[in-house]
């Protein structure tokens, strides 16, 4: 696949300009309740996600490292954490900054460190997250080793299904084949997928990005993977999505997209269909989030719960709830939606490009090899109308 090299200079001048992490942030743990027991999140800061050092996804910051992490040190911390955990957990999340399984930044020495202090841990499913490009037959064997009574569950960052959306709008720098050969090596080494699906999409209306979102649930589904996680993106620091609300050319979806994606699928789909970071995890003093989807001040705190509820139970009823909720600006927003477009307009992308290429000082000539590109491939995305159909 090649590049979007726009993209890739854009977000390569925004990743150079981004500040270090404080070196005391470099291990961090949560727990919450999912799948009806508690799930515990343990993160530890690496030398990063590779592709977000050479000019990343729009959305991405997990964190860059100031200097070469002291990988003793976090390894002390990791195992102090590990040491308090008294409980017994429904899923164990080990995050890098980066991807699990790629040796560059997690090398087979820290693979056997991980091992040994993960040794107390009681959980009934062990996840990672890793991109897809690194899903080797080396890595899996090492997710074998660790945890071996566990199941295992690899996350994937699918974002979306098309792989248009991929490189223009998200610079995923990987086409959706790169998943479906995941999987099926994952899956011959007898362990799980979990595809992440974003929504949101820049370049794009929260209508199409509906619609784009459901495409991708079904695509990564009828393609094997196990479950599937829902995100809808926040505003971080440090990323495009920050400069372009800043200039007024991206706000997050509504929660209210949220429920209308899950809406879109039946009882038995939702069982397999998780939510993630519709809110803040971390609070204000620890989080790199600016912006979060929401709702308005009079259902907020209602709406917020029921999303926990799903996530502990992934309840149909649940979405109906939220389906069906009596709050006017549930009404204002589906009015809005209505009057959007439905699916990507290529003059308010090239708009869109116009102006960031200003604002990042683009060299025109590539811009006008790029949007030329991206003209030629535009017509080259998949047929929606089924989706238009179940997002009704």
């Amino acid at each position: 696949m090649k590049i979007n090299r726009v993209l890739r200079q854009i977000t390569s001048q925004i990743y150079k300009n981004r500040p270090a992490m404080q070196e005391q942030l470099r291990t961090n743990y949560r727990i919450e309740r999912v799948n009806g027991g508690l799930l515990c999140d343990l993160w530890f800061l690496t030398s990063g996600c590779i592709h977000d050092r050479q000019g990343g996804c729009v959305m991405c910051n997990y964190g860059k490292p100031g200097k070469i992490a002291d990988w003793k040190k976090i390894v002390s911390e990791l195992e102090r954490i590990v040491e308090k955990l008294p409980w017994e957990f429904e899923d164990f999340l080990l995050t890098p900054s980066g991807s699990m399984l790629d040796e560059r930044e997690v090398s087979a020495d820290m693979r056997r460190d991980l091992e040994k202090l993960l040794k107390p841990v009681r959980t009934k499913r062990l996840i990672i997250e890793t991109r897809a490009d690194t899903v080797t037959a080396d890595g899996l064997d090492f997710m074998k080793k660790v945890l071996p009574d566990t199941e295992k569950y690899i996350e994937i960052g699918v974002e979306c299904a098309d792989n248009w959306v991929l490189k223009n709008c998200i610079n995923k720098n990987l086409t959706y084949a790169a998943f479906q050969n995941a999987v099926k090596l994952i899956h011959r080494n007898g362990m799980h997928v979990t595809a992440n699906i974003g929504l949101g999409f820049p370049f794009m209306s929260e209508r199409a990005s509906i619609r784009y979102s459901i495409q991708s649930i079904k695509k990564a589904l009828a393609d094997k993977a196990d479950s599937v996680v829902l995100f809808p993106y926040h505003i971080k620091k440090g990323t495009l999505l920050e400069s372009m609300a800043e200039h007024s050319m991206y706000h997050c979806v509504s929660l209210w997209a949220l429920t209308e994606v899950l809406g879109a699928f039946s009882p038995e789909e939702l069982t397999k269909i998780q939510i993630s970071w519709y809110k803040d995890y971390f609070g204000e003093k620890r989080s790199f989030i600016l912006q979060s989807p929401e709702t308005c001040p009079v259902c907020g705190r209602q709406v917020m719960e029921l999303l926990d509820q799903y996530r502990d139970t992934q309840d149909a009823q649940i979405v109906l709830k939220l389906k069906t909720y009596p709050c006017r600006c549930r009404e204002k927003w589906r009015e809005d939606l209505n009057r959007q477009d439905p699916d990507i307009r290529m003059d308010q992308v090239e708009q869109a490009y116009r102006k960031l290429a200003e604002i990042f000082s683009v060299d025109q000539e590539l811009l006008e090899q790029e949007l030329n590109s991206m003209r030629r491939e535009s017509g080259k995305t998949d047929s929606y109308e089924e989706v238009e159909s179940a997002s009704s």
